[in-house]
């Protein structure tokens, strides 16, 4: 065998060696990163689950703040706790539009479970035509009531979508997909939420129609007092 092959086959073997080696790391290094993968995987889930469990028995009974706001200025706000509603007064809204500015939530939140922001926009996001306190209300009515109507009138408006149309929408998904669209903050922002914002919104479908369950009927209680 001339000496010209022996050396190619020399080098061959030598490379092959090499790149095996190599390979058998490379391998190695996929293996534990997977591993590691897929116990943060679990860990968050376990968290979501955790949070969800916490959300579906605490949010319907604890006291949550709820803010309509344009910008950095609150239109009108209510207090969801327990069979109680009460809509913020206009020194509050006041207040807390000041800490808004500031993106001071915690200071919002105070000893409330939940703080909810949401951003007025989402009116657009309805349909063009609502079924609201009992009768039909299109876009325009509606954010025209938010722009010049009574403190009253905006507390009760709001409390109304908020059962009828944004928590209860037809579509389970409308509350979350207007959260990863920005149109709602929540506070604290716990695993559940943090989540949504990274997969597919079609995996929260279940979770979305028994999650505020509780909270639709309380919302539905407030819009009926506030009518007699």
């Amino acid at each position: 065998m001339p000496f010209e092959q022996i050396i190619a086959i020399a080098a061959f073997f030598l490379v092959l060696v090499l790149v095996w080696g190599t390979l058998k790391k490379l391998f190695k290094l996929i293996f534990y990163v997977g591993i590691i993968i897929l116990l943060l995987m679990t860990g968050n889930a376990y968290f979501v689950y955790r949070d969800f469990m916490d959300l579906r028995e605490n949010f319907g009974l604890s006291s949550k703040e709820v803010l309509l706001v344009d910008g950095s200025e609150v239109i009108t706000g209510i207090i969801l706790e327990g069979d109680d509603f009460e809509a913020l007064s206009n020194q509050q809204l006041n207040e807390i539009s000041s800490q808004l500015k500031n993106k001071d939530y915690e200071g919002i939140l105070g000893d409330n479970y939940k703080l909810m922001i949401l951003d007025v926009d989402i009116v657009e996001d309805l349909d063009n035509e609502v079924e609201v306190l009992g009768q039909a209300m299109p876009q325009q009515q509606i954010k025209k009531t938010f722009e010049s109507g009574s403190s009253s009138e905006k507390a009760t408006l709001f409390a109304a979508l908020l059962s009828e149309e944004i928590i209860a929408n037809k579509n389970p998904l409308f509350f979350f997909s207007q959260f990863k669209d920005g149109n709602i903050i929540i506070y604290p922002e716990t695993a559940l939420f943090k989540t949504v914002k990274l997969v597919p919104i079609g995996l929260f479908n279940n979770a979305a129609s028994s999650l505020f369950e509780k909270t639709k009927e309380k919302a539905r209680t407030f819009v009926v007092e506030e009518n007699e």
